[in-house]
């Protein structure tokens, strides 16, 4: 059983198969959530390395701190979990990407790249936790990445 933190789940979330123990988290008790929770306020309600995976669809623009969200995700993730996100592309659709009053920043590809890599992130400083890139692409002005938690031995 993959146990996966869904965040900014929304309103009426659809639960996967059997096959997912699913957690879904919003800053709203919309019908569904099982936690209502603020994803600016930390530590995230949950002991660490509890999930297998985190899903965020459209809720990293919402968010105050991109480095701090990520921490975070790290942090309630077992040892070579994964993190999947879609967010819109900086500098893409500007009506899309605007037009939400709710939207604080939207990301470049480089945003994970140069910040959050083992290669690249030491440089800067930010933090200490770090992922591997599995999969990183801009469909439709969005960025699709999926993240692996990278635990130094």
């Amino acid at each position: 059983m993959i146990k996966t933190l869904i965040v900014g789940c929304g309103p009426n979330p659809t639960r996967r198969p059997a096959t997912h123990d699913e957690t879904m988290l919003d800053i709203r008790q919309f019908n569904g959530v099982d936690i209502g929770h603020d994803l600016n306020q930390f530590p995230w309600p949950f002991e660490d390395e509890q999930f297998d995976e985190v899903v965020g669809l459209h809720v990293l623009e919402h968010l105050q701190s991109f480095l701090d969200f990520h921490n975070e995700a790290w942090r309630v993730l077992r040892p070579g979990g994964h993190l999947y996100l879609e967010t819109p592309l900086a500098g893409g659709n500007w009506d899309l990407t605007h037009a939400d009053p709710t939207h604080v920043r939207c990301y470049r590809p480089h945003s994970w790249i140069n910040y959050l890599t083992r290669a690249e992130g030491p440089k800067f400083g930010y933090t200490d936790r770090f992922w591997c890139i599995m999969h990183l692409a801009v469909v439709n002005d969005n960025i699709h990445i999926h993240l692996s938690k990278v635990v130094e031995p």
